[in-house]
């Protein structure tokens, strides 16, 4: 009897199939590759807690303090800090970004901005970190702003990262 059941399945399985041809996943929409979003601004202060990343000597904290625009015509200007209090990280501290290579957004109800860049960071050597900022918040309906990043040493190495919902501050991107 089960293996009538199977046969039946199967053949139910063949006429389906057939009837309804698979459609190709819609693919994964990103940003533009360009240097930087004409109108794009990103700004704040915050602090991410991760439970998880907490132990007797750290905190399980990352604190962002962003102030970045991109010029007319250039490259993204202004200023970046993370201070990183993480059990699992190499890097504690502050890390400064120094350079910036890329700042893009998409989005308008919930902008989000990723940047990458060069940073300067004790423990990281030929530093490199790459952002994503999500931003949100419409007047505090309940949904937090999300920041994530990684940062790497000049071997490849990954030495920090950190993704999670901001518990205290606010970010905002402006993707106009």
């Amino acid at each position: 009897m089960g293996t009538k059941v199977t046969e039946a399945l199967l053949s139910l399985w063949k006429r389906l199939s057939s009837a309804f041809p698979s459609v190709p996943a819609k693919p994964l929409q990103i940003p533009t590759l360009q240097v930087c979003n004409q109108m794009t601004q990103v700004r704040g202060k915050a602090i991410v807690k991760i439970a998880s990343r907490s132990n007797g000597t750290h905190a399980g904290i990352f604190e962002m303090s962003i102030q970045l625009r991109c010029r007319p015509r250039g490259y993204p200007e202004g200023k970046l800090q993370i201070d990183i209090d993480m059990s699992d990280s190499t890097v504690s501290g502050i890390l400064t970004g120094t350079t910036f290579g890329q700042l893009t957004s998409t989005g308008k109800r919930t902008p989000t901005a990723y940047l990458n860049g060069r940073c300067k960071a004790g423990k990281a050597p030929g530093c490199r970190f790459w952002l994503m900022v999500v931003d949100n918040s419409e007047g505090d309906k309940g949904t937090p702003d999300v920041i994530g990043f990684l940062v790497l040493n000049e071997a490849g190495n990954r030495v920090a990262y950190g993704t999670g919902p901001v518990a205290q501050g606010d970010i905002t991107v402006r993707a106009e």
